[in-house]
C-alpha cells in the first residue's frame, strides 16, 4: 500500500504534427488499501509522492460532492448579482446537502440520495414524520393521512 513507482516523464505538445513543446510533468503510482492502482500526473515536483496521491485523492471526493450538488440542488440562477448574493445562495445550498446527508444517515434508509432529496421536495409541505418519512414514505403517508381518507357516512 503506497506509492508503488515515482517516474519523471517528457510529454510532447503537438501542433498540425510539429513538436511545438515538451512538457517535463511526474508520474506517481500509487496502490490504495482496497488494492487498486491509481495514476496521478503533476506537475508539482516539490511535494512528497504520497501527498501527490493523498491531493488527488480529496480532490476527488470533492469532484464527487459537486457532481452530486449539481444533480439535486441546480444552481441554474442566481438571486442576485453581488459577490454576497451568490456566495449566500451556494452556502445555502451546502447546508441543505448536509443536512440531507445527515437525514440520510440518522434515516437508515437504502433510498438513494436523489430519490430522497426528490421525495423531499414533492412533500416539503406535507405534515408527516421525517425520518419515518424516509424509512418508509408510504407506510408514514398512510398513517399520516388514514384519518381524514375515511368517509363519514
Amino acid at each position: 500500500m503506497g506509492v508503488i513507482k515515482e517516474q519523471y516523464i517528457t510529454v510532447a505538445v503537438k501542433v498540425n504534427g510539429i513538436i511545438m513543446e515538451r512538457l517535463k510533468l511526474r508520474r506517481v503510482i500509487y496502490k490504495s488499501k482496497d488494492r487498486k492502482v491509481y495514476v496521478y500526473i503533476t506537475n508539482d515536483f516539490t511535494l512528497p509522492a504520497s501527498k501527490i496521491a493523498t491531493i488527488y485523492k480529496n480532490r476527488w471526493m470533492i469532484e464527487l460532492l459537486f457532481k452530486q450538488i449539481k444533480q439535486n440542488f441546480p444552481l441554474r440562477y442566481f438571486w442576485g448579482e453581488s459577490d454576497n448574493a451568490i456566495k449566500t445562495q451556494v452556502y445555502c445550498v451546502l447546508i441543505a446537502q448536509l443536512l440531507m446527508i445527515v437525514i440520510r444517515k440518522k434515516a437508515a434508509t437504502k433510498k438513494s440520495f436523489a430519490n430522497m432529496i426528490t421525495v423531499i421536495r414533492l412533500h416539503l409541505m406535507s405534515y408527516v414524520e421525517l425520518l419515518d418519512f424516509i424509512k418508509d414514505t408510504y407506510k408514514a403517508w398512510r398513517k399520516t393521512h388514514s384519518a381524514s381518507l375515511v368517509f363519514s357516512p
